[in-house]
C-alpha cells in the first residue's frame, strides 16, 4: 500500500492521472504541464517514458507549442547516470519537480543546496536508496531544516526502511507539528509498522479543520480499519472519493471492508469502479474475480477480469486460465472449459504440479 500511496502523492501516476483528467476535459495546456512532470518523474529507461512522450507530443500540436529539436546529443543525466534523452538537466527537473509545491514550501527547497536538490529528483523517480543518500549529506548540512527531515523520512520510506523513515518524520515532527503533509506521511509510515492508533491520533483531529484532501481521508479510513472500526472506515473513504471521484485506491479499500461484511454486491459495484479507474491493476482484479467465484456473482464480470490479469500478471496466467474453466463450467459450458483447463495445467509450476 504504501508505495502506492506515495506515487499518488509525489510520483509520475499522480501527475499524469491529473494530466489524464485535463485531456478528457479539453485543457490541453494543463495536461501538457502535468504530462511534462510525470516525464520527469520517470528515468530514461522508464517504460512508460515512451507513453509519456507521445501525450507530450499530442498536446503540444493541439495548443501549437514547439516541438523540442533533437539536433544535439544528450548527456548523461547527474542523478542516474542514464541518457536521458530529451529530459533537462539537474536544475530544471528540481523546478518541475516541485513546480506544485507552496511558495513558501517551494523557497525552503531551493535553499538546501545541492546534495537536497539531487535527492529530490531521485525521489521523485523513485529511487529511494539513491534519494536516501544524498538527503543523509544534506540533513547533515541542515540539520535544523523541516524539509529535509521530511524528505529523508519520504526516502527511507520508499526504500522499505520504515522504522528509520518514522525516526526521521519524528523530527520533522516536532519542527512543525501541525504541517498536514508530514502528518499524512508519517501517519502512512504508522499504518505500514501496524500503529494505527497513533495514525488515528495524528489524522482525526486534522479532519475536522478546513481544506482537508481525499489523502487525509483515505489514511484515516485505512487506521479506522486497521483497529477494527469498520463504520468510521466507511465513512472516510466516502469523504476520499467525495472530493476525488478517481481515487480508486479508496473504493477498493471499502470494498474489502463490505467483503468481511457478507455484503457482497456492493463490494462487487465498488472492485468494478476500482477496477475501471484502473483496469491493469492485479490486486483489483484477483479481488473482483475471488468475489465473483466465492459468491456465484456474474460469470462475465468473473471472465473479463480474468482477461486482464493474463495481460498483466503472466507469471500466473495458469491460475486465470483454471478461474476461466471455472466460470465456463458454471454457465454450463463443460466442452468449452476444456481448452483453458489443458493450458492450466501445462503452465503450472513445477513447484505447484
Amino acid at each position: 500500500m504504501f508505495n502506492k500511496l506515495y506515487y499518488r502523492l509525489i510520483g509520475a501516476n499522480r501527475f499524469k492521472q491529473r494530466g489524464d483528467r485535463y485531456f478528457l476535459e479539453n485543457d490541453f495546456a494543463k495536461a501538457l504541464d502535468e504530462y511534462r512532470r510525470a516525464r520527469v518523474a520517470l528515468s530514461a529507461s522508464d517504460y512508460r517514458a515512451a507513453t509519456m512522450d507521445a501525450l507530450i507530443r499530442e498536446c503540444s500540436v493541439r495548443i501549437g507549442v514547439p516541438l523540442p529539436t533533437t539536433d544535439s546529443e544528450p548527456s548523461p543525466s547527474p542523478v542516474t547516470g542514464e541518457d536521458p534523452s530529451a529530459l533537462p538537466g539537474i536544475q530544471d527537473l528540481f523546478d518541475l519537480a516541485i513546480a506544485d509545491k507552496p511558495k513558501e514550501r517551494m523557497r525552503s527547497y531551493r535553499g538546501m543546496g545541492e546534495e537536497f536538490q539531487a535527492g529530490y529528483v531521485s525521489l521523485v523517480q523513485g529511487d529511494g536508496e539513491t534519494a536516501a543518500r544524498h538527503l543523509e549529506l544534506a540533513a547533515r548540512k541542515n540539520p535544523a531544516s523541516f524539509v529535509v527531515q521530511l524528505e529523508l523520512g519520504r526516502a527511507l520510506s520508499m526504500a522499505g526502511d520504515m522504522p528509520r523513515a518514522r525516526e526521521e518524520l519524528i523530527k520533522a515532527h516536532q519542527m512543525s507539528p501541525q504541517d498536514r503533509e508530514l502528518l499524512n506521511l508519517l501517519a502512512a509510515v504508522d499504518i505500514e509498522l501496524g500503529r494505527f492508533e497513533e495514525a488515528v491520533g495524528l489524522l482525526g483531529p486534522v479532519v475536522e479543520g478546513k481544506g482537508t484532501g481525499p489523502d487525509t481521508f483515505f489514511l484515516l479510513g485505512k487506521a479506522y480499519a486497521g483497529v477494527g472500526k469498520k463504520e468510521q472506515a466507511l465513512e472516510q473513504f466516502r469523504r476520499s472519493v467525495k472530493l476525488d471521484s478517481h481515487f480508486h485506491e479508496a473504493y477498493f479499500e471499502a470494498a474489502k471492508i463490505l467483503i468481511e461484511d457478507g455484503e457482497a454486491p456492493n463490494a462487487k459495484r465498488l472492485l468494478l469502479r476500482a477496477c475501471a479507474l484502473v483496469p491493469d491493476e492485479v490486486s483489483y482484479n484477483l479481488e473482483l474475480v475471488r468475489l465473483v467465484l466465492e459468491h456465484e456473482l456474474e460469470e462475465e464480470i468473473g471472465l473479463e477480469a480474468c482477461d486482464r490479469l493474463m495481460v498483466t500478471d503472466e507469471e500466473n496466467q495458469w491460475q486465470y486460465l483454471s478461474w476461466v474453466a471455472e466460470l465456463y463450467v458454471r454457465r454450463g459450458w463443460k466442452k468449452e472449459a476444456r481448452d483453458p483447463l489443458r493450458k492450466a495445467l501445462k503452465l503450472i509450476p513445477p513447484d505447484l504440479s
